[in-house]
């Protein structure tokens, strides 16, 4: 029976996803008494009790919160980029967020025709670990900039941005090198960035 204990008490810990998402499940996500250092890294023990879901391509999605913020982390392979997009719903306004981690970070608005332009490093509520800028490299075109493959994208939502304890979110990640090819691979796997009622919706456990 203690064993029975201890392996429940594992499980319930670090929650595992797939990739498919039913429109009517509430998927919780569990929470944390630590908030993480943005250092490109979440495989380390502050990330231990996040909901993780698995995508193509040894990709991972961790997410976790605490009373002010959601905390989100994608994990690509070495040769990564690992670039996040988090679509959020604002239930108050019925407007769509597109928060975007890359070489920089830029929110976007939707609202029923097309996507706003992006506006770069003007962050309300939200942060993240940016794609490192390492240097230059020569192309076809001559100098240009390089960026660090194999770090981890971060970000930070503080809650107060949107209403509510369940959020209709989407997250997709790109940069990630599958098949000889960059790709982007999304959750819900057949999520639409236009289309709220393909997404998933999120609930703060506690």
């Amino acid at each position: 029976m203690k064993n029975m204990s201890k392996l429940l008490l594992l499980c319930a810990s670090l929650s595992f996803v797939t990739s498919e998402a039913n429109a009517s499940e509430v998927i919780a996500i569990n929470s944390t008494n630590k908030a993480p250092l943005f250092d490109g890294r979440c495989d380390k023990e502050e990330w231990q009790s996040a909901t993780k879901f698995e995508l193509p391509a040894q990709t991972s999605v961790y997410l976790m919160h605490d009373k002010y913020s959601l905390y989100v982390c994608a994990k690509g392979k070495s040769e990564d980029y690992a670039v996040i997009d988090i679509y959020i719903e604002n239930a108050e306004t019925g407007h769509l967020h597109r928060l975007h981690a890359s070489a920089q970070l830029s929110e976007r608005l939707f609202k029923g025709k097309k996507w706003s332009e992006p506006d770069r490093w003007n962050l309300k509520d939200w942060s993240g670990f940016w794609v490192p800028y390492a240097g230059t490299e020569d192309s076809e075109d001559g100098r240009r900039p390089k960026f660090l493959k194999g770090s981890h994208r971060e970000m930070q939502v503080l809650r107060k941005k949107f209403v509510g304890e369940t959020w209709n979110i989407m997250i997709s990640v790109s940069g990630i090198y599958h098949e000889k090819r960059s790709t982007a691979f999304s959750f819900p796997e057949k999520a639409v960035d236009t289309d709220k009622s393909t997404w998933a919706k999120f609930s703060f456990a506690y």
